[in-house]
C-alpha cells in the first residue's frame, strides 16, 4: 500500500512536466513529503525530517526558479536549493558517511566544469560565488548518499535521487549561462523523478 502511494507524485509528475503550472510542480515535492511524514509516525528515526525539510524548501526554491527574467530571484532560489541539498546532505551523515574516494573525482570534475564553463559566463560577483558554493554541497551531497549504510536497494535509489538532481541542475546552468538548450526537455523529468526516487527509497 505504501508503493502505490507514489501514483500520487508521479501523476502531478506526469501533469507538471507537461506544462499544467506551479500547482503541479509544487504537488510533487508536497505529496513526497506528505508521504514521509505519514511514514514517520510509523517509524522511530527523526533524521527522516532532514529529507521532509528539503523538500519542502525545494518548493519555494522552485517557484523563485519560474520567475524567469528577474537575477534576484534566481539567487534566491539558488540559496534554498543549497539549503535543500544541506538537508539530504545532513540525512545522508546521519546514516552513513562521505565517501571520499567518489567525492574526489566528481568534486574536482565539476571545478573543471565551473571555472572552464561557468565562471567566464557568469558576472555578478555574488551570483558566482553563490553557484559555486551550490556546486560544492551538490558534491557532497551526492557523495554522502553514494556512502549511505542502508540497505542496498534503499541505498542506491537514494543515490539515484541525488544524482537526478545534480544531472537536472547541471543541464539548468548549461541553460542558463551557456545558453545550451538541446538537454532542456530533461530538466523537469530528472528533478521531479529525484524527488520520487528519494521518498520510493525512504518507503524501501
Amino acid at each position: 500500500m505504501k508503493y502505490l502511494s507514489l501514483i500520487i507524485p508521479i501523476l502531478f509528475t506526469v501533469f507538471a512536466v507537461t506544462g499544467h503550472g506551479f500547482f503541479f510542480r509544487a504537488g510533487v515535492s508536497a505529496s513526497c513529503a506528505i508521504i514521509l511524514w505519514i511514514m514517520s509516525k510509523q517509524t522511530v528515526s527523526r533524521h527522516i525530517w532532514w529529507v521532509i525539510a528539503a523538500l519542502i524548501v525545494s518548493i519555494a526554491a522552485d517557484w523563485f526558479m519560474t520567475r524567469k527574467g528577474v537575477l534576484v530571484y534566481f539567487l534566491f532560489a539558488i540559496i534554498l536549493f543549497f539549503m535543500a541539498h544541506t538537508g539530504f546532505f545532513l540525512f545522508c551523515l546521519k546514516n552513513g558517511r562521505i565517501n571520499w574516494r567518489f567525492l574526489l573525482p566528481v568534486l574536482t570534475g565539476y571545478l573543471i566544469f565551473f571555472f572552464a564553463i561557468l565562471f567566464p559566463a557568469i558576472k555578478p560577483t555574488y551570483l558566482l560565488v553563490a553557484v559555486l558554493a551550490y556546486l560544492i554541497i551538490s558534491c557532497f551531497s551526492l557523495s554522502a548518499a553514494v556512502g549511505l549504510r542502508l540497505p542496498a536497494m534503499a541505498h542506491w535509489c537514494f543515490a539515484a535521487g541525488i544524482a537526478l538532481l545534480v544531472f537536472s541542475d547541471t543541464i539548468i546552468a548549461l541553460n542558463i549561462f551557456v545558453k545550451y538548450k538541446d538537454l532542456n526537455f530533461l530538466i523537469l523529468p530528472t528533478y521531479f523523478a529525484s524527488h520520487v526516487m528519494v521518498t520510493l527509497a525512504l518507503l524501501k
